[in-house]
């Protein structure tokens, strides 16, 4: 397979221009969003500025936990009862289309992807996208499989040979089709990743086609700057023939290292294009299902070039973006949409902080008689100066006022506004963060108002909900394709489960039509699920004891089952104890009995046999079953014998009537076992 030269030469420039809309729109507003989040970002009307306060970190801290903080777990509900697939007939050996169970199906796969998200490490992996998403225009998943395609060097420790796995792509380094905007990538001809990888694993990997001309670049670019901050005004070059202030000076990490490491082949890598590309109409009806590339700018050819092997329908990059804006190139990142009222409030705080130190200042005035440069310059010092003057009243040569009482309160209403107004943008008020707001009427009115807040965290999870919805549903189709029957078996841990071994793309696309659900599974109240839990239990109980429920269950073809709510219920408890909720082991599938019971019936066994009286007639607290087994079995030897013993068939009679009488009891709560007394005085005799 040789993808046309013609169409590589267009990839390559396509390539070239969704990085140029990265480098020159995308990259400046993460720039921006990152310096906001950490404090440091100085706008141009804040050069004056002595102080910056960070409005934007506790707005993100909050967004964070109110969307997703949970252990992501799917739920695979079957829309249909049964599914049509095809499988090979053991006697014909060919290919025949066979009904199967949907919900076994749906089970099956329920097991499979619950457990590859707890392997893959998929919840640090999302909270990551998350992040992006509200500090960027929109955060990127990748999901991938590591075979015998794509990119097969994944440097993580956590990605293993022949698994799936996730992982948090830096938005710059996500690539689309640039002919269509974000909110349209699925009409787009390609998707891909970019990646910096060390040239030596490139030149080693024999799987490659490299040329021997590559050169890399040289890497750890990273450049270190301190992070002690320093005000506005003092990053500007001073006036009045001061000497200029040197704010820092940034060093890359490789001007740490020695010249030799430098120069070696050890400090450069190179840049690899991962790229998913579609098939021209052309090759789709000559049935090619499109490209997965490998390139590189410092070579024309790709460095691997493999058919589109993945049978999971959509590309592989999932998006999270909250404020999506149509036929834009992206949407709109948080930090964009209440960034200006963020710099508004530091200006008002500045003039806050600058009006009430001018207005604290004390003004001196000395005689110019009475004063030289060293009384001059203790007053300036300030901190309790005693002045001396030679000669004269103090009151003649100086003179002390302070402006105090003029401070500006038109400054403070309007710092309210502004802090309304960022509210009113962010959503996130001091009643969200913990604090009661001043002015509060009444309980009705805090419930009132987070009721009408709550709003905007419900629509942002409801698309957090649909964003895992659609990654589990292209996780969940590269287990169909990539594992197989025997890993299957191992993880659900049975040999009934319905699971395809090498499937088509119709059959992996329509094997069970599942409606998935991506909820947590750590709750927000343990009372509460508690509760819950307890009364689908009594629930339970009575649709087992309740003749009628039971009857029409039975006709429906189901059966409850009480063992896993209360594994559930216990662990909840946090009962770990093996022993309190346990399988039946094989010596006990028979029953116990005590030694008493058995020397009681060996001895009733000797006396009927030898014709003399029973030592221990039949009483109600007797082990009715384990007495009736010794007394039917000895029976059947003397029948097998030619013989028979009246006194063994009453023993049996009564134990047996008592036994039915104390099942009927447990079943009619109240009513009482009683003896049959008239034949018990009669035992023994012939």
């Amino acid at each position: 397979m040789k993808i046309n030269k013609e169409r590589l030469i267009a990839l390559k420039n396509e390539i070239v221009m969704a990085e140029a809309i990265n480098k020159k729109e995308l990259e400046p507003i993460m720039r921006e969003s990152l310096k906001r989040y950490i404090g440091s970002h100085i706008p141009v009307i804040g050069v004056d500025w002595d102080i910056v306060l960070n409005e934007l970190y506790p707005i993100i801290q909050n967004e964070l936990p109110s969307i997703f903080f949970r252990n992501p777990r799917a739920f695979l509900k079957p829309r249909n009862k049964t599914f049509i697939a095809k499988k090979r007939d053991p006697i014909s050996g060919k290919m025949v289309e066979v009904e199967l169970d949907s919900t076994k199906s749906a089970k099956t796969q329920e097991a499979i992807l619950n457990y590859d998200i707890s392997q893959i490490k998929y919840k640090p992996q999302t909270q990551k996208v998350l992040l992006d998403a509200l500090l960027f225009p929109y955060g990127v998943l990748w999901h991938g499989y590591k075979g015998d395609f794509g990119m097969t060097e994944e440097q993580s420790i956590d990605i293993q040979n022949d698994r799936n796995f996730v992982r948090r792509i830096n938005p710059v380094r996500f690539l689309h089709d640039p002919a269509v905007p974000m909110s349209e990538i699925d009409e787009g001809k390609w998707v891909g990743r970019s990646f910096d990888v060390p040239i030596q694993d490139i030149v080693e990997d024999d799987k490659l086609d490299v040329s021997k001309d590559l050169k890399g670049f040289l890497g750890y670019g990273q450049e270190l700057n301190p992070r002690t901050f320093i005000p506005p005004s003092q990053q500007q070059s001073s006036q009045q023939g001061q000497d200029k202030i040197t704010v820092g000076t940034n060093k890359s990490l490789l001007n740490f290292t020695s010249d030799e490491f430098q120069k070696s082949r050890s400090a450069k890598f190179i840049k690899i294009y991962e790229i998913f590309l579609r098939p021209t109409k052309k090759e789709k009806r000559e049935g090619s299902n499109g490209y997965i590339l490998l390139l590189t700018e410092e070579q024309f050819e790709p460095l691997r070039e493999n058919e589109w092997t993945i049978k999971a329908e959509g590309w592989p990059g999932k998006i999270l973006e909250f404020n999506p804006l149509n036929d834009n190139t992206f949407g709109l990142s948080d930090p964009e949409a209440f960034g200006n009222c963020i710099d508004q409030k530091n200006a008002v705080i500045n003039l806050q902080l600058r009006n009430a130190q001018e207005n604290s200042k004390v003004w001196v005035g000395i005689s110019k008689a009475g004063a030289n440069e060293e009384d001059i310059e203790k007053v300036q010092q300030g901190q309790q100066t005693i002045i001396l003057f030679e000669d004269g009243k103090p009151s003649e040569r100086m003179y002390v006022a302070s402006p105090g009482g003029s401070a500006s309160s038109e400054l403070y209403m309007l710092d309210q506004r502004i802090q309304k107004n960022l509210e009113d943008k962010s959503g996130v008020t001091d009643l969200k963060r913990g604090f009661l707001q001043s002015g509060e009427e009444s309980a009705a009115s805090v419930k009132l108002r987070a009721a009408g807040g709550g709003a905007r965290p419900a629509y942002r999870q409801d698309i957090m909900t649909d964003f895992l919805k659609e990654s589990f549903l292209y996780l969940n189709q590269l287990n169909k394709q990539f594992m197989s029957v025997k890993d299957a078996v191992r993880i659900v841990g049975a040999l009934d489960i319905e699971w395809s071994d090498k499937p088509t793309k119709e059959e992996i696309q329509a094997d069970v039509d599942v409606e998935i659900d991506a909820i947590s599974m750590l709750p927000e109240n343990p009372e509460k699920e508690m509760q819950e839990l307890n009364n689908a239990l009594m629930l339970m109980v009575q649709g087992i004891t309740t003749p009628q429920i039971q009857q029409k269950l039975q006709q429906e073809g189901k059966t409850l089952n009480l063992s896993p709510l209360i594994e559930q219920m216990l662990l909840r408890l946090r009962i770990k104890d093996p022993d309190v909720f346990r399988n039946i082991k094989p010596e006990e599938s028979m029953g116990f009995a005590s030694i008493q019971q058995l020397t009681q019936a060996q001895a009733n066994v000797s006396a009927a046999v030898t014709g003399q009286q029973i030592p221990f007639p039949p009483q109600a607290e007797d082990d009715h079953k384990t007495k009736l087994e010794v007394y039917s079995s000895t029976q059947q030897l003397l029948q097998a014998m030619g013989q028979m013993s009246d006194t063994l068939n009453q023993l049996i009679q009564i134990h047996g009537a008592i036994l039915q009488q104390m099942q009927e009891k447990e079943a009619n709560v109240g009513m009482q076992v009683k003896l049959p007394g008239p034949r018990v005085e009669t035992v023994g005799m012939q």
